[in-house]
């Protein structure tokens, strides 16, 4: 990875200020394009060549891209550099067949951008500023720079940090505070009743006042609990709100019936009215209203949602490459959630207690429909906001995630150039030690002669421990270097630069750990390999992943496999109960899971989310597994006393369990 400066603080450039620190990475990168660098020698040319390098994409997030680019933040009416959509009130449209959603003209951005650099006064670029969005950048002078296709959308965040933590946060409210607040009694439905406060008649006291406006809310209420129609509970609710309209007077009570349009339900007109006939005119009318609030009024953060996500969190078995998250999510001392912990949240954690919950809720049924279709599709998540979240203003992320398809065309798999790397490579440089005294930086950095350039302490510091640590790895990774050293890689890879969510699992170069030496096969696997005496190993390291025998690690050990090899047919999920050495090498023994076959799988409704239903039951046998069978690790949460659910990690294809 090439570190090419760090940008003084304490706060971050502003308006064009950022063109001064791209200019030195400009520079360089023209020179590599139109003249070429000549390398003395490299692994396939022992005499060395010439190579011509470009800038092929910008990877940051929203406000830095058009910092970087010069160009409008994302709030404002030029909210996307991509297409030709604009003003805040169309950020939601999803109509992408429409000309507006063509890619932008670079010709026509770049004529925009030299004329505010040919501008005369500030009042003059300004002006220019409001009416395109558009500065001059650094970057124009690259002649293949072209900011609508080469200021990609990063999906880190994007859709983790901006869409997913918008929807659980904001949205559904996943947080403890919402979840344990005393909330306000939602009414079934809204309606503009006459106003007493206006209207009051003359008779009438402020006691009088507060009775009509507790008939109205009475008239509203919702029937607790109610799941569809249930005609019971209707009844019930009916009978009790008639209990209640008895106990008022009966000219407030009138007073409601005239402001409904209603008179009172009497058999022969100019009979007495009593205060009976008003109840059960109101009644008539309440019956032809809704009994349930819409979805937008349901209160979705409750104790129950909150309690099943941390159980979830805390109960399931998981392997130890998958990134842990906060415990107590939702909670102010969990701290802020970064975007690895928001991916395992939204594609592992939250499903899986949100379907648990919510599976047989009718009332419910749309909101997990539509978090289902962010888990699965996330970047279509604006399309059913509006309906089901009215409350919910459509933000630039939506928008922008529209366009992640066009990214995808144009440079691959969104692992290739999302900011994961390079947000953990932040990280490094924030935790190595520093005095804190900023200085300026105006330089790209080729070799270690750049320390001289540097007048901050802090930027020089960082910078030269970053690269001692970048050619000490080097050294230690390279073969001559001596084995005392080597044997100790390990503690300096956890120290110096720890992997996420490592656990403390010895891996050789070897691929296998923790040799047994010959002895007794234990009497389930000889009955398998009928061998009498076997090596058996508590983990081996197979194709970057780590497997343990369920005894060491029980997350390790949980494997989705090709039954007998055979690709065509559905991955199953199993537990590595031994690992063995075997004529080929080494081999699993594996336990599968039973498939259910009677109880519905309310996971069949979200084909692309990765997940399944199987029997918390094994089957009798052992099976022999090669590892080249094994698909992935996956999740395994215990769905109920018999019932457990699967969650394939599988990094490439998604819907593996629905095959």
């Amino acid at each position: 990875m090439y570190l090419a400066g760090i940008i003084p603080g304490p706060s971050e450039p502003s308006g064009d200020q950022l063109n001064h620190f791209l200019d030195p990475v400009v520079d360089d990168m023209l020179e590599s394009w139109e003249h070429g660098i000549r390398y003395n020698r490299t692994a396939l040319h022992a005499h060395g060549r010439v190579t011509h390098s470009a800038i092929a994409c910008l990877v940051c997030d929203l406000p830095a891209a058009r910092k970087a680019a010069q160009l409008a933040g994302p709030t404002s009416h030029f909210f996307c550099t991509t297409c030709h959509c604009w003003h805040r009130s169309t950020c939601g449209r999803t109509d992408i067949q429409s000309e507006s959603w063509r890619l932008r003209d670079k010709s026509e951005v770049r004529h925009y951008a030299e004329l505010w650099k040919n501008a005369g006064t500030s009042a003059e670029r300004n002006k220019l500023f409001s009416a395109h969005g558009v500065r001059w950048s650094t970057l124009w002078r690259l002649p293949y720079w072209d900011p609508s296709r080469q200021i990609v959308v990063d999906t880190m965040h994007c859709l983790l940090e901006g869409l997913a933590h918008a929807h659980f946060r904001e949205f559904l409210g996943l947080t403890a505070d919402s979840a344990h607040r005393k909330a306000d009694p939602i009414p079934a439905f809204d309606h503009l009743f006459l106003d007493v406060d206006l209207n009051k008649p003359q008779d009438f006291s402020e006691k009088d006042v507060r009775v009509v406006k507790s008939i109205h809310a009475l008239l509203t209420e919702a029937v607790p609990n109610l799941e569809g129609n249930d005609v019971q509970l209707i009844e019930d609710h009916i009978s009790e709100l008639e209990r209640k309209l008895l106990s008022k007077k009966a000219r407030c009570l009138r007073f409601v019936s005239a402001g409904l349009g209603i008179g009172p339900d009497v058999a022969h007109p100019g009979k007495k009215v009593y205060k009976a006939h008003w109840v059960k005119s109101l009644i008539a009318w309440r019956r032809t209203e809704p009994f349930t609030p819409g979805l937008s009024k349901l209160r979705i953060a409750t104790p129950e949602v909150m309690q099943r996500i941390s159980d979830v969190i805390g109960t399931a078995d998981t392997p130890s490459s998958l990134r842990s998250v906060p415990y107590n999510f939702g909670e102010t001392k969990a701290g802020t959630v970064k975007a690895d912990e928001w991916r395992t949240l939204t594609t592992v954690y939250l499903p899986i207690a949100l379907v648990s919950l919510w599976e047989i809720a009718a009332s419910r049924r749309a909101i997990l429909d539509h978090t289902m279709t962010l888990v699965s599709a996330i970047h279509i998540v604006s399309r059913a906001a509006a309906y089901l979240l009215p409350h919910a203003l459509h933000r630039t992320n939506g928008h922008m995630a529209l366009h992640v398809w066009d990214y995808l065309q144009l440079f691959g798999p969104v692992r290739s150039w999302w900011c994961f790397p390079y947000e953990r490579l932040i990280g490094q440089l924030q935790r190595l030690p520093s005095n804190h005294i900023f200085g300026t930086i105006s330089i790209s950095l080729l070799t270690m002669d750049f320390l001289r350039w540097f007048a901050g302490q802090q930027e020089s510091t960082l910078l030269r421990s970053y690269i001692q640590a970048a050619k000490l790895k080097y050294w230690l990774n390279r073969p001559s270097c001596p084995p005392v050293f080597r044997d100790v890689k390990a503690l300096f890879d956890r120290f110096v630069s720890p992997l996420i969510n490592t656990d403390p699992i010895d891996v050789r170069e070897d691929h296998t750990t923790s040799p047994t030496p010959t002895n007794a096969t234990p009497e389930d696997l000889r009955q398998l390999i009928h061998v009498r005496r076997v090596v058996l190993h508590a983990r081996t390291l197979h194709g970057g992943s780590v497997y343990t025998r369920h005894s060491t690690h029980v997350g390790n050990s949980l494997i989705l496999f090709y039954p007998s090899g055979a690709r065509d047919m559905q991955p199953t999920p199993g537990i590595i109960r031994y690992i063995f050495e075997g004529e080929q090498g080494v081999h699993f023994a594996v336990q599968r899971h039973l498939p259910l076959h009677s109880h519905p799988d309310p996971f069949r409704h979200y084909p692309h989310f990765p997940a399944r239903l199987y029997s918390s039951a094994l089957a009798e046998n052992l099976e022999i597994v090669m590892p080249e069978w094994v698909v992935s690790h996956f999740v395994r949460w215990n769905f109920s006393p018999r019932q457990i659910v699967a969650v394939s990690l599988c990094p490439v294809r998604t819907s593996l369990l629905y095959m």
